[in-house]
């Protein structure tokens, strides 16, 4: 239903001020027309408005309804369903002073930047902000323990991506965080060196189980080390 068939006696500049307030607060469908919802919570609510004048307290009791907050998380979870579909994103990396174009490959430890290779797994990342970019981009900016990383997205990408990177990096196994933490603590002390860092790092990211004693791999279903005998911790 369209806005000027619910309030067919509006003029046209009251339809127009409704449809700028409506699309203000992204009530408007890409085809232009007004959010079928709002306007069955108008026809619910038989509220009197002076001449048919839409309000934004009444667009904000609208959004703070159930099918309202249910509408915008199922809208915010297709847009991420549609990321996770493409498992890449096209994003902008800074390269000796220019941006260049390449995909950033969604994977289920971390994300890789395709034109690089450089990997950056959940576990390592402690903030994301976005802030503005260049022409209709976000900036995005990863904070990893020892470095970060920025990059420019779409815009209309821009949060959908955060969420995503924000739910990976909040499920990831608590005891692999502690443990890396404890590694670079002993890097930054000079007890290790980037060498051993890298080899820790890998293992503790690894599904294969090695022996606390002797570092001989184990079989999955070993109770004891085939090289020392060492009982194996669970």
């Amino acid at each position: 239903m369209e806005l000027k068939n619910f309030f067919r006696n509006s003029s046209n500049e009251i339809y127009n001020q409704n449809m700028d307030l409506l699309e203000d607060y992204d009530l408007i469908t890409p085809l232009g027309s007004p959010n079928k919802l709002f306007l069955k919570f108008l026809n619910s609510k038989s509220l009197e408005i002076k001449n048919d004048e839409i309000t934004a307290e009444l667009i904000e009791e609208f959004e703070s309804s159930l099918d309202s907050i249910n509408l915008r998380l199922a809208k915010n979870q297709r847009e991420k369903e549609n990321i996770f579909r493409q498992e890449r994103v096209w994003i902008n990396i800074l390269q000796n002073g220019e941006w260049i174009g390449t995909d950033l490959l969604l994977e289920h430890d971390g994300v890789v930047i395709e034109k690089t290779k450089e990997k950056l797994l959940y576990s390592e990342m402690s903030e994301i902000n976005i802030s503005e970019g260049g022409w209709s981009k976000n900036k995005i900016t990863i904070d990893t323990y020892d470095d970060e990383f920025t990059f420019e997205i779409n815009e209309s990408k821009a949060v959908p991506l955060m969420e995503i990177l924000e739910d990976n990096i909040e499920n990831q196994n608590r005891d692999e965080i502690d443990d890396l933490m404890d590694l670079y603590a002993l890097f930054e002390e000079g007890k290790i060196s980037e060498e051993e860092l890298e080899i820790r790092k890998a293992l503790i990211y690894s599904d294969d189980r090695y022996c606390t004693n002797c570092g001989e791999k184990l079989d999955a279903d070993a109770q004891f080390c085939s090289n020392c005998g060492q009982a194996v911790e669970d």
